[in-house]
């Protein structure tokens, strides 16, 4: 192996491990003909489902609402590794191309209160049975941590131009990408609630979120410029999912055993729907580098959240899963290399 190929190997490794791991990957067509290429992303991450409640406030007419905690905004990392060669079947596959990539996220929110003159802060257990009034302050902090990864087995379609009966055809400014991926998604969502008055409540909840799913999609690519393309993504698939939730109580409380002491456990399992829509500029920087602005939706049918008991004093439900839909947006920069022969 000649030092500028190992060279080339090891930036590939150090851009890898940048990462943190390997991307929910390029669109379009890859930076080289064959050989390996990698890259990395990061940016904006939006989620948008249910919200969670996190305790209950008594206004000074006595009506009763829930203060409701949205993590939506956060941010996201990640990167991917892949290896093209067309004109084959890689793996004994239909594909010139396969792809591996991890992708990392995090949402967080929180919401704080003070009880108003002849108002009260409320909470109750997590089996719905003891119900705390009286509180002066509160607080409800929820994170949301997201992980996927998969594979992307890819073939890329690229368009000729007719040449003359001594030219070769050359290829021409438009390329569609083909894509099946199955993947597996993580989610993790930790909730914190403290309420103070004369003794202190504490109600905290975590719900894992597994996804396993196959994801077909198409990216055309037009290249506007021999610099700047103008990429595309639509996908659909499908997913099973199992959502599990432990959720637990307790107190500060002079009284043994605790009354407010309780833990309940839910779960539910199904299966969903995700569709994904993207877009994207593509600035080639070199010959084997591609710079990539873009963003990317992804539509969840349904993902597990925390949904404690209410603050109404005739509703004793327990805390339990709810199943809720689920917008991702994410907006960022992706970084593409390649380590083989260019195009």
């Amino acid at each position: 192996m000649s030092f500028s190929r190992r060279f080339d190997l090891l930036i590939a490794g150090t851009i890898l491990m940048a990462a943190s791991t390997a991307a929910h990957a390029d669109m379009g067509s890859a930076p080289v003909d064959i050989g390996l290429y990698g890259g990395i992303e990061g940016g904006f991450l939006h989620q948008s489902t249910e919200a969670v409640n996190g305790f209950g406030i008594v206004a000074p007419g006595g009506s009763i609402g829930e203060a409701l905690i949205e993590p939506e905004n956060g941010w996201f990392a990640g990167g991917m590794i892949g290896y093209a060669r067309p004109n084959t079947n890689l793996m004994g596959l239909p594909v010139s191309r396969i792809e591996g990539y991890v992708l990392f996220g995090r949402t967080e929110d929180n919401v704080g209160a003070s009880a108003a003159p002849y108002g009260d802060l409320t909470i109750k257990s997590a089996d719905g049975y003891a119900n705390v009034v009286g509180g002066v302050r509160a607080s409800t902090s929820v994170e949301r941590r997201t992980i996927e990864a998969g594979v992307r087995f890819e073939r890329d379609e690229y368009s000729y131009e007719g040449g003359s009966l001594k030219d070769e055809p050359v290829r021409s400014n438009r390329n569609l990408t083909r894509v099946l991926s199955p993947f597996f998604r993580y989610m993790e969502e930790d909730t914190e609630t403290e309420v103070r008055g004369c003794c202190s409540a504490f109600r905290s909840a975590s719900v894992d979120n597994k996804m396993y799913g196959l994801m077909a999609a198409i990216e055309p690519e037009y290249w506007h410029t021999s610099r700047i393309a103008l990429v595309g993504r639509l996908g659909v698939g499908v997913y099973g999912y199992s959502v599990d939730g432990s959720f637990r109580s307790y107190s500060q409380s002079p009284f043994i055993p605790d009354p407010f002491a309780a833990s309940v456990s839910d779960d539910e399992s199904g299966v969903g729907f995700r569709g994904s829509l993207g877009a994207a500029l593509k600035f080639k920087l070199t010959e084997a580098s591609r710079l990539e602005t873009f963003a990317e939706a992804d539509y969840f049918s349904a993902v597990g959240t925390a949904a404690f008991s209410n603050a109404i004093p005739t509703n004793g439900r327990a805390s339990h899963v709810e199943i809720d839909d689920m917008w991702e947006l994410r907006a960022g920069v992706r970084l593409t290399i390649g380590f083989g022969d260019a195009r």
